[in-house]
Order: C-alpha cells, then sequence, then structure tokens
C-alpha cells in the first residue's frame, strides 16, 4: 500500500479552523454566544496542526525527494507560508489560557514568516516565472501570511512591530495585486486550480482587521470603510462567480474559502458600533461561515473514508528519480 504525503497547502485547514474560531471570539463578545464553540474548534485548530506538522516533518525523512520538489515549485511553493502563519494563529488560539508560551510561538511564527517571505522574495527575482505561474497563492508568503503576523502583533501589544508588518503587507498586496488580477483577467484558472481564489480574498480582508486591530481607537474611518467596501466588493465578485469556481472537484484546498470568510465576519464585527446595518451584514456573514465550515469540513471527511483525502506518495522509483535530477 503506498503511503500519503501532506502537501504544504493542506494548512489551510488549520487556518481555517483558527480564523472561524477567532470569528466565534469576537461574536461571543458582540452578541454575548456561549464561548465554548468557539474554543473547540481553537482546540481542532491547535490539534489539526500538531498532526500536520508531524505528517509534514516524516514528509521529509521518507520522501525527502518531494518535499525539496515542493519547495522549488514555483506555486506550491507559495504554500509554505502557511506553516508560519499557522503557528501565529495557534499563538492567539493559546493566548487567553498560556500566554507566556503564546508570545513564544507568535515570535517563532513571527521570524519563520518573515525569513521565508524574503527569502521567496530573493528566488522569485533570480528565476524565470510563466504567466500561468502568476496565480493567488503568491499572496501567501508576502501578503496574506504577513497581514495576519500584524494583526497578532497588535493582538500582543507590539504596535509599532505591527504596523511595521501591515506596510510590508499592504504594500505587497497593492504591488503584487495588479499583476495577478491582470493574469485572472486575461489568463485564467485551471478547473483544476479554482479554488486557489479561496487565496485571492485573503488580503483585503487580513488588512480589515489588522489595521483596525492596530489602531484601536484611533482607527479612521474612511480607511476602516474603504477596506471593508473592497472586501466586500471582491466577495460579491465571488459570489457571482460561484458557478465558474463549483466547476472544481472538491478538495482540501477548499479550507482556503473558510478563512476568507471568517475574517471577513471579524472585520465587520469590529465595525458594528457603526450601525445596525453593518452589524446585520456581520451576523449574515458569520452565519454563512458557520455553514461554509460546516460543509468543508463533511466534505472533508467523506474523501478521508474514502482514503482520497491525501494524495500518496510517489513510487520508489519515481522518488529516486526526483532526487536525481
Amino acid at each position: 500500500m503506498r503511503t500519503r504525503l501532506l502537501p504544504a497547502s493542506f494548512f489551510a485547514l488549520t487556518l481555517g479552523l483558527a480564523e472561524t474560531g477567532n470569528a466565534w471570539r469576537f461574536a461571543h463578545n458582540l452578541w454575548s454566544l456561549p464561548p465554548l464553540a468557539g474554543e473547540v474548534l481553537q482546540a481542532l485548530a491547535v490539534l489539526s496542526f500538531a498532526v500536520f506538522i508531524c505528517l509534514y516533518v516524516h514528509k521529509w525523512m521518507a520522501h525527502r525527494a518531494a518535499a525539496v520538489a515542493e519547495t522549488r515549485d514555483p506555486v506550491q511553493s507559495a504554500f509554505l507560508a502557511l506553516i508560519p502563519e499557522s503557528v501565529i494563529l495557534i499563538a492567539l488560539a493559546l493566548q487567553p489560557y498560556w500566554p507566556d508560551a503564546a508570545r513564544l510561538a507568535f515570535w517563532l511564527g513571527s521570524a519563520a514568516n518573515l525569513l521565508y517571505g524574503a527569502w521567496r522574495l530573493a528566488a522569485h527575482w533570480s528565476s524565470q516565472r510563466d504567466a500561468a505561474q502568476i496565480v493567488p497563492p503568491l499572496f501567501l508568503p508576502y501578503t496574506a501570511s504577513v497581514l495576519v503576523n500584524a494583526l497578532a502583533a497588535g493582538v500582543f501589544g507590539y504596535i509599532d512591530y505591527g504596523w511595521m508588518l501591515f506596510g510590508v503587507g499592504a504594500i505587497s498586496w497593492i504591488v503584487l495585486d495588479s499583476a495577478i488580477t491582470h493574469q485572472l483577467m486575461t489568463g485564467g484558472l485551471a478547473d483544476k486550480s479554482r479554488n486557489f481564489m479561496g487565496i485571492y480574498s485573503a488580503p483585503p480582508v487580513v488588512a480589515l482587521v489588522a489595521y483596525q486591530v492596530l489602531a484601536g481607537a484611533d482607527a479612521h474611518s474612511a480607511v476602516t470603510f474603504a477596506l471593508a467596501g473592497y472586501a466586500l466588493f471582491v466577495f460579491a465578485g465571488m459570489a457571482f462567480a460561484s458557478r465558474w469556481l463549483a466547476r472544481q472537484d472538491f478538495a482540501p484546498g477548499y479550507w482556503a474559502y473558510t478563512f476568507g470568510l471568517a475574517t471577513l465576519g471579524q472585520g465587520l464585527m469590529l465595525m458594528a458600533g457603526h450601525g445596525r446595518v453593518l452589524e446585520a451584514v456581520a451576523a449574515i456573514v458569520f452565519a454563512a461561515t458557520l455553514l461554509l465550515v460546516l460543509y468543508v469540513a463533511a466534505r472533508s471527511l467523506l474523501l478521508l473514508s474514502r482514503g482520497s483525502y491525501f494524495p500518496p506518495a510517489p513510487a520508489p522509483a519515481t522518488a529516486a528519480m526526483g532526487g536525481a535530477s
């Protein structure tokens, strides 16, 4: 029986559970929802990370050629940014219970996040790239994960450091968005990579939450509403494109959609003080997040039951050839 491999992209499950748990914490503060469900989601996020990091280390030990190929792939390498981003979100999950351990986890994840982003930036400068490889996962090393880093820095009270991270993530978003959107409008996405659009939705929503967390009471309403407007606009576009997106068979990458929607809900909950309409929209988005998480979780369990959730490891001969190439 062939063993199974864990692609780095599967850490999107950890992100989706953690962000939905964070959204529930926001909802508990805003609407006094029972806190238990949110903490269960956070516990599942921590558990999934523990399992996945063990599987990922095993891949490096038992299938090194496949692991090296992933780090060199111009698209799949971007998903490695999900690992330090997961560490940062785990730090947020632990923060109410073990603040010292959570701060340590934050700094480990934050440093790894920046180091990997800078390393990928250098790699992209020094290698050729086909137009078809300019896809939403490029947001991960430089934009989405760094903005999550900034958000967490604000939660832990490192405001100045958080603004520096926000600059890295936001400026990278502005620079990359034009290239990625141009490719999407001219080259499109293959059916098998449509769930990359879950990543496309991440930068505006994380920027919306990170800005409000860092600015606090000094948040400028014009900036907040501008970010919220663009985030809602992107999700409206994705809603209209749902039939196109659904052409891809269900895959674990669908967890990326849960991250974006859960983060949008958090951003709108932070804006709830601006009026009942925004609070109502926040409630709708939060409810939609829970439904989406239930759907993706059910489909994921179905794949697991069929033994088709994880891709098979390459055959020994293939792995040997890959290591020699």
